[in-house]
């Protein structure tokens, strides 16, 4: 090939990736927005006190600021399970929506039906030109280079993030903002996922991850609360996203009509 078509190969690449990322985003939103269907209300009721520790249930799931709601629903929508018989939200979506999907929508679709479970991220490295983390997985050692515009605030590198990396054509991108863990509020955690393996019946490890990255949260949270800070935002006195509250009280009054009419 010639350098010009090269560049020409270049661009048709770049622009087919741009679309795949576009046409995920737009899916990550609309199966979220499944996620907090009424229909769901009682796995939601039991899913909210096990992944926040019984620090947010139903009573109190209007007090999530938005990015614990974004989080928790990413992890209602892609893994929680109420038992062992009944599919996950992403599973039961893309039964019901899977024929409506175009091309690029069934691409990406296909490549999430196998992703890695959500887990805990050394943060390496940040390039802020091209939006790119460069990662270690904490309890594996495999690198990773995964896109989020969200960048990392005050955190620092060396702390854990908490995310699941979404793979999108040739690129893995964050599904939702992560949670930063500061390096030195891990320890215990690595003994924490090892005891809770020792206790799991399957030996397959993503599966594993699977039912069990709620407990990386509960680590975070109870290292919160050893340094003196608040385990999630509803305890914050000083927390001013009223309206952010007011939408999510919304949300809540569904579930909870939902929930008394069974």
């Amino acid at each position: 090939m010639t350098n010009k078509e090269d560049r020409k190969a270049l661009r048709a690449a770049r622009k087919e990736q741009k679309q795949l990322e576009n046409a995920a985003r737009g899916l990550n939103r609309r199966m979220i927005r499944f996620s907090q269907d009424t229909r769901f209300a009682e796995s939601l009721a039991k899913a909210l006190p096990l992944y926040w520790d019984d620090y947010y249930s139903v009573e109190t799931a209007d007090e999530m600021d938005m990015t614990e709601s974004l989080r928790f629903f990413d992890w209602f929508f892609y893994d929680y399970t109420p038992d062992a018989d009944t599919p996950t939200l992403f599973q039961t979506w893309v039964k019901e929506n899977g024929e409506s999907l175009d091309e690029r929508e069934k691409q990406v679709v296909d490549g999430w039906m196998t992703m890695p479970a959500p887990s805990a991220y050394v943060f390496d490295d940040y390039d802020a030109i091209n939006a790119r983390f460069k990662l270690t997985e904490y309890f594996t050692g495999e690198e990773e280079v995964a896109k989020s515009p969200a960048g990392f605030g005050k955190s620092k590198k060396g702390d854990l993030i908490l995310v699941r990396l979404l793979p999108v054509g040739t690129e893995k991108l964050f599904s939702t903002v992560g949670a930063f863990i500061p390096q030195d509020e891990t320890d215990g955690l690595k003994e924490t996922i090892d005891a809770a393996r020792k206790k799991d019946a399957d030996g397959d490890r993503n599966a594993f991850m699977q039912r069990n990255s709620h407990l990386i949260m509960h680590h975070a949270m109870e290292k919160s609360v050893d340094e003196g800070r608040f385990a999630v935002s509803r305890l914050d006195p000083t927390r001013v996203d009223k309206a952010v509250k007011r939408a999510g009280k919304n949300m809540a009054k569904k579930f909870k009509k939902r929930i008394k009419r069974k």
